[in-house]
């Protein structure tokens, strides 16, 4: 019953968060800082959308981190390593072969194309830089068996997340305003930064959290939080690039995931869409949403290649860029990520028939 009841509003969470990564991935000029009206809309984007990525992997520990009620570890790991190697190996083929193909269609580049460069590619991550997610969330996956042994202990499991919070963004934004690069490196847990605080955190809010969210408490959290974000970032930012014209390269510090502020927003997108749970159940649309929610990790997968092939045919202008590519690359990658899922069941199918009749 818990499990269909939180169905509802991760699946529509699912869904929020993986447009917003198409966003963020098709606002990526920010970085290269020029302070022209592009990269002020840029920096609204970036913002607006940084909790994506953070939303995935709390959605991931809310959902995994207790897997010992459900099955066994041998179990999870089949299950979860064996969703995420073969996306990521067959996307990364997919990548390696068919966007030097594009582009030696449409601009006439050398196809460099071999065995050992994909496998290299693979283990270094060259193939497509944004799958660093797949490999972050398998090392993830990795260590779920011991945390998930502490996950129940309310106490241990706070323990655990200030821990993580303080090492991975409360020093950082401390050593921000030292006259010494780095101050307060040596205070940092280095078992418990990064991901892994946004993984407990979801499990946390999730399964410990009382029921009764301060709704216009958590809203004004959310507001207030990406508003900093965005102001700081213009902030750190317009000085070397608008004010002066000596472009310097984009500080990111605030707009990124592992900022203290990026931590609060997240966290209250994430309990903003718990709250309207029995609201989105009863929503007409909720069979498409579910649908969609499922092809998520495809989309993920998929839309990088969409992006830079779509750049080979389509010229830079701030409204394709900002207005209408992110629309229109998630529709695409939806698409291929529906077509390889029917591929897929189809190949199933013909390999399931095929042992039939050889039986």
């Amino acid at each position: 019953m818990e499990r269909s009841v939180r169905h509802y509003w991760i699946d529509l969470l699912n869904v929020i968060a993986c447009f917003a990564v198409v966003v963020l991935h098709c606002s990526t000029s920010i970085f290269m800082n020029t302070g022209d009206t592009g990269w002020m809309i840029d920096v609204v984007y970036q913002s607006v959308c940084i909790f994506a990525v953070p939303v995935f992997f709390m959605i991931s520990g809310a959902n995994l981190l207790g897997y010992r009620k459900k099955y066994d570890t041998k179990t999870f790991f089949v299950k979860r390593f064996k969703k995420v190697v073969f996306t990521l190996c067959v996307a990364s083929a997919i990548v390696y072969i068919v966007m030097p193909l594009i582009r030696h269609a449409v601009a006439g580049y050398p196809i460099d194309i071999s065995l050992w460069g994909f496998v290299d590619g693979l283990f270094h991550n060259t193939i497509c830089d944004v799958y660093w997610f797949f490999y972050a969330i398998l090392m993830l996956y990795l260590i779920t068996p011991l945390f998930s042994l502490i996950v129940d202990n309310k106490r241990m499991l706070q323990y655990a997340i200030i821990i993580s919070v303080v090492s991975t963004m409360v020093i950082p934004l401390l050593n921000r305003f030292m006259p010494t690069e780095g101050f307060f490196d040596l205070l940092a847990t280095p078992y418990l930064e990064g991901w892994i605080t946004y993984y407990l955190i979801g499990y946390y809010l999730q399964h410990h959290l009382s029921k009764r969210t301060p709704i216009p408490a958590v809203a004004i959290m959310t507001i207030v939080s990406c508003g900093i974000i965005m102001a700081m970032t213009y902030k750190t930012n317009i000085g070397h690039t608008v004010l002066s014209g000596c472009y310097q390269p984009y500080d990111s510090f605030y707009a990124k995931a592992s900022s203290l502020f990026a931590l609060l927003y997240s966290i209250g997108i994430f309990l903003l869409l718990k709250t309207c749970n029995n609201a989105i159940g009863d929503l007409s649309t909720y069979g498409a949403i579910r649908s969609l929610s499922g092809l998520s990790l495809g989309v993920y997968a998929v839309h990088m290649l969409v992006i830079n092939s779509l750049d080979l045919f389509v010229p830079h202008r701030i409204i394709w860029d900002l207005g209408l590519r992110p629309f229109i690359v998630f529709a695409i990658s939806l698409a291929l990520a529906w077509s390889g899922v029917k591929i897929m069941a189809l190949l199933r199918t013909c390999t399931s028939f095929v042992f039939k009749q050889s039986e």
